[in-house]
């Protein structure tokens, strides 16, 4: 089983945890940016899953984002911020909705490109691995 489905919006890496101390207590909490774009990628996954994934599962991810004017030829963003990172906040976005936990990702395919028509957005593929032996046609993006 397959799903796909677009996420709107200008994609945010997700951050290290800010830790804050005062009057002796010491806390943790995720910048608030990246907790909101976390929420908008759970409500359009959920529009989708009726409920998670059991086993294991393959991602592809594709980053779309605006274009500064000095890169007009680029087609691959090559600065920051990090795929990894931007990877990260999606699957944190999906846990609960479209797989149980981000344990269960197998296989990954990313790529982080500039808009070249439409807006900025995450276009994602979630593939249940259960009863596929191949993974042909799954990395070719």
């Amino acid at each position: 089983m397959r799903v796909s489905f677009t996420v709107v919006g200008d994609p945010v890496p997700k951050a290290r945890a800010r830790t804050v101390r005062k009057g002796g207590r010491t806390w943790s909490f995720t910048p608030k940016k990246v907790t909101m774009w976390e929420k908008v990628v759970k409500e359009e996954a959920s529009k989708y899953f009726p409920e998670p994934f059991n086993g294991p599962v393959a991602l592809a991810l594709a980053f779309y984002m605006k274009r500064p004017k000095s890169r007009k030829k680029d087609n691959y963003v090559m600065t920051t911020p990090d795929l990894d990172n931007l990877e990260k906040a999606v699957l944190d976005g999906l846990n609960g909705i479209a797989y149980g936990d981000d344990k269960q990702v197998v296989v990954k395919n990313a790529v982080k490109r500039y808009v070249i028509t439409g807006v900025p957005r995450v276009e994602v593929v979630v593939s249940a691995l259960l009863n596929q032996v191949r993974l042909e046609g799954f990395l070719n993006r």
